[in-house]
């Protein structure tokens, strides 16, 4: 099967970031990270990432923080905030304010993913 996308994929939890690279690597190219900090080092040094999905509760910067930071640099890239918490003021906010392009809520429900980021690979591969 032809690998539609790319992933960034962030999560300060290695037994998450495995999982996720399972699901998803026979359609996605997966790249990784631990922390947000990562996550800004791998969008520069990786131009070919197409999505982030990034855990919300991460020490250091959590998620949004993260997505506010690279967003003002990769404003083409949609951002997905993942969380097992719900759905709180603050994400909706985030979702509101069109700071993340979506919301997926742990445990991952990988068919709701794959839909959501084809949506969003497509509509980008229309515009290019």
């Amino acid at each position: 099967m032809q690998k539609t996308g790319v992933i960034l994929y962030v999560d300060d939890e290695p037994i998450n970031l495995k999982l996720f690279v399972i699901l998803f690597r026979s359609m996605y190219e997966i790249i990784t990270a631990e922390s947000g900090s990562e996550a800004l080092n791998q969008l520069e040094s990786n131009p070919q990432i197409n999505i982030v999905i990034t855990d919300m509760k991460m020490p250091g910067m959590n998620g949004l923080e993260f997505v506010k930071k690279a967003r003002s640099k990769y404003r083409g890239i949609p951002f997905f905030l993942l969380s097992g918490y719900g759905l709180t003021p603050e994400i909706e906010n985030a979702l509101d304010e069109q700071l993340i392009d979506g919301y997926f809520q742990k445990p991952i429900n990988k068919s709701l993913i794959v839909k959501e980021l084809q949506n969003h690979l497509n509509c980008c591969r229309l515009v290019d």
